[in-house]
């Protein structure tokens, strides 16, 4: 997911992605003179991210919906996670055993 913050802490927001669901949620008001004085309350991931968090506890607990927390990315069969860094792609071993590539679709 992403977190995002106006000045002066008045909005903030959370926009998560699963394999199947994108969702997002805004936290914030119409008075901009209203909001927080310190950034750690006052940023997406303080205000935004727990009610969405809240949210998809209850997506995942409707079975109903078709939305399941076990489901994985598919990472695409021409993936080069070298690509467009200084190292060539020989340097690249897809059976290294960092799971780093995998934590990034899953």
């Amino acid at each position: 997911g992403k977190t995002g913050t106006t000045d002066r802490n008045a909005d903030g927001w959370f926009m998560g992605i699963t394999p199947s669901l994108v969702s997002g949620c805004w936290v914030g008001g119409e008075d901009r003179d209203i909001h927080f004085d310190r950034m750690r309350e006052g940023q997406g991931a303080a205000m935004a991210l727990p009610v969405w968090a809240i949210y998809m506890n209850k997506v995942y607990a409707d079975s109903t919906l078709g939305y399941y927390q076990n489901e994985t990315f598919d990472m695409p069969e021409d993936f080069n996670p070298c690509a467009g860094f200084s190292y060539s792609d020989e340097e690249y071993s897809p059976n290294r055993a960092s799971g780093g590539l995998d934590d990034f679709f899953n």
